[in-house]
């Protein structure tokens, strides 16, 4: 037996209610009607609106799901699929901009720049300590400087960043 997940049932529900996301992004009610959108994350996240399931409270739908669902069909309900917005840009909800892969092939989307300084969480100002390091501050100075307890966290700082120059 498959089970839907709550997601899966929303896309469906959206689009059975007569919903569609046009080419450029936009999203129409059965009657033609452009729809009021919503951003999740102060306009950083993803753009949805609202439907009601069985005349319960209004339940988000996300539009690059919608569209996903509007051109891939039931494949990106697959396990290990993800929706993918190909230029980065997760409020660009576009035909184009949408695709479908693995969280790698999505992780891949991101330039590789931002990869690396999401991958290391810097807790720390990493220009000020490479700065302070061309300055000729010692390890133990920055790591005071900064109250950083270990030197293979200055130490990874600062090869990231000659590996960036070289």
């Amino acid at each position: 037996m498959n089970l839907m997940t709550k997601q899966e049932e929303i896309i469906r529900l959206s689009k059975e209610k007569g919903y569609f996301v046009d080419k450029d992004g936009n999203v129409f009610n059965k009657d033609g009607k452009l729809i009021s959108l919503s951003s999740t994350n102060k306009g950083t996240g993803y753009k949805s609106f609202n439907i009601r399931v069985n005349g319960s409270n209004p339940t988000r739908s996300f539009v690059h799901r919608l569209q996903a669902f509007q051109k891939f069909g039931d494949v990106i309900f697959k396990k290990d699929m993800v929706i993918r917005h190909l230029n980065g840009n997760s409020l660009d909800n576009s035909f184009e901009n949408i695709g479908i892969g693995t969280l790698s092939d999505n992780m891949l989307d991101i330039p590789k720049e931002k990869r690396v300084l999401n991958a290391s969480n810097p807790k720390h100002d990493h220009e000020k300590i490479i700065q302070d390091y061309k300055n000729g501050y010692t390890y133990k100075e920055i790591m005071e400087k900064y109250d950083i307890t270990s030197k293979g966290t200055i130490s990874f700082i600062i090869n990231k960043s000659l590996k960036k120059i070289t």
